[in-house]
């Protein structure tokens, strides 16, 4: 994310604006101070009070992804910029998505708001089939311990699987309890914004670690 323009220090701040007085009207600096205000108008975001994503919001998202993909694979793309070397692999994953994000004119405070909510959502539908899984892992424990218990040879074996059957049952109780409690609205109004999209944001999801693990790697090791 960029800093905001009141974050520099005042005497950088002075000096940025004694070197523009310095330029002509019409020379670049002249140019550079007339887009500041736009930029960070562009770059401004507020997040909506319902935090609900919108489908344009999902697709920009992608496309900043893709193109992130896309610098990766160029050759030369996976070489840091002047300033980047020695960052870590998470670090030079999120200014490449930055850079990207300004490229499509995609505000970056809105495309990190909108990748934490996928993050948000794609957590709940993970959470959502772990619990399905153990679920239906525990019933057909309890179907098994069942159906042996008629056939064990004395009491203390029939006690044992009481024993397990009743534990089993208790977790069961457990899972179902945590899979019946319901997410906030907003996120499970993101699931469905996401339904469409989720495969293809999962590929390139996985596209974009591999391509990122292997530029991290071709990086140079700082001095210790």
């Amino acid at each position: 994310m960029r800093a905001s323009f009141a974050s520099f220090p005042l005497v950088v701040v002075l000096a940025a604006g004694a070197g523009a007085c310095r330029e002509s009207p019409s020379g670049r600096g002249a140019e550079r101070e007339s887009r500041r205000p736009a930029l960070t108008e562009r770059e401004a975001y507020r997040p909506p009070a319902d935090a609900v994503l919108t489908v344009a919001q999902v697709e920009a998202f992608l496309k900043v992804r893709e193109a992130t993909v896309r610098s990766y694979s160029s050759p030369g793309g996976r070489a840091p910029l002047e300033g980047e070397e020695g960052i870590s692999r998470a670090t030079l994953a999120r200014a490449s998505e930055m850079r990207a994000a300004r490229q499509l004119a995609v505000p970056p405070e809105e495309y990190l708001w909108v990748r934490e909510r996928i993050l948000e959502a794609e957590a709940a539908a993970s959470t959502a089939k772990l619990n399905a899984d153990v679920l239906a892992l525990l019933e057909k424990t309890l179907a098994s311990l069942r159906s042996r218990r008629p056939s064990a040879p004395d009491e203390a074996s029939r006690q044992l699987l009481d024993e397990q059957i009743a534990s089993f049952e208790a977790e069961a109780v457990r899972v179902r309890r945590e899979a019946g409690e319901k997410e906030p609205e907003a996120i499970r109004a993101n699931l469905r914004v996401l339904g469409p999209y989720r495969q293809r944001i999962s590929a390139i999801g996985d596209e974009l670690a591999e391509l990122s693990a292997t530029a991290a790697a071709a990086l140079p090791t700082p001095p210790k």
